[in-house]
Order: structure tokens, then C-alpha cells, then sequence
């Protein structure tokens, strides 16, 4: 009996782990995910914590544009990452960076605060797909927000 990758693929087990109430959906999560529940993130952990910085954000009558920096730490469980983020407000989904495992979006709160959300995933092993989420809201007012930290707030897996 010959099995295609897809129909492989498509029979594999899934399991997944999230340490909040994230939606599978917003992470763009196969709408097959399940969550399982929740469990404490250790605070002390450096790679649930990723660092911004050079953070700029312009804005005109069409929209905003946004760039940053990112540094995400590595653990015996997650890959680390330093990268560049570049995007606009009119985006409807999160824009790729230039690592491309790094998908970054902002959206407008209360003026002048926004909201800086992250996502971070990455594959290990043939069928196994993990993802982080973070986000973070941040002052623009006189464009005093530079550097920032942002928490790792969701961890999915899919395997």
C-alpha cells in the first residue's frame, strides 16, 4: 500500500499546548487543534520573554508604518531569533519579517497606545510545527517607545 505525504500528513496525531487562553484561530492554528489545559510558564524562563527594540512608528492619512528590531532568546525547547520587523496598520494579517519564521502586526488601541503582537513558529522533525505568541500594548505618544519587552503569552504545538 503506497501513502502519499498528504494523506500521512492528514493521519498524524495532533497534540497541542497552550499556556493561555489564545484562540487556535487567531494563530492561524489548523482548525483540527485542540488546546489542551492550561498550564503556569515558568517567569525565570529567558525565552518567554523576547526584546524589542528601535522601535519606530510613522503615521499619514493612508496609515502607519512600523519597524523594529527583535531578539528572542533560545531554550532546550525553542529556537532563538534576531530580526527585523517592517510592516503598515492597512495589513490585514500579520506580515512575515525578515526571518521569516517571525510574523509580526500592530493594531491601533486607545490613541496614542498600540498594540504590538508577535508570533513565532518553527518546525522540528518532519511533521512537527510549533508556535509562540506574544504581544504587547505600547505608548506612541511623542514616539518615546523604543525599547520594550514583550511576553510570550501562548505556545502551540502540532505534531
Amino acid at each position: 500500500m503506497h501513502l502519499s505525504l498528504s494523506s500521512t500528513f492528514a493521519t498524524v496525531a495532533l497534540s497541542v499546548l497552550s499556556l493561555t487562553s489564545t484562540s487556535a484561530a487567531s494563530l492561524n492554528l489548523p482548525k483540527t487543534a485542540y488546546r489542551m489545559p492550561a498550564r503556569t510558564a515558568d517567569p525565570s524562563n529567558p525565552a518567554l520573554t523576547w526584546h524589542v527594540s528601535q522601535f519606530d512608528l510613522g503615521c499619514s492619512p493612508g496609515g502607519c508604518v512600523y519597524s523594529f528590531n527583535i531578539l528572542g532568546h533560545a531554550s532546550e525547547n525553542t529556537p532563538g531569533f534576531n530580526t527585523s520587523c517592517n510592516g503598515t496598520s492597512t495589513q490585514d494579517d500579520y506580515a512575515p519579517c525578515k526571518d521569516e519564521g517571525i510574523l509580526a502586526q500592530i493594531e491601533p488601541a486607545t490613541y496614542p497606545n498600540w498594540t504590538v503582537s508577535v508570533q513565532h513558529q518553527w518546525r522540528e522533525a518532519m511533521f512537527e510545527e510549533y508556535y509562540a505568541f506574544g504581544e504587547k500594548n505600547v505608548s506612541v505618544a511623542g514616539n518615546s517607545t523604543r525599547t520594550f519587552t514583550i511576553p510570550v503569552t501562548s505556545v502551540y504545538g502540532v505534531a
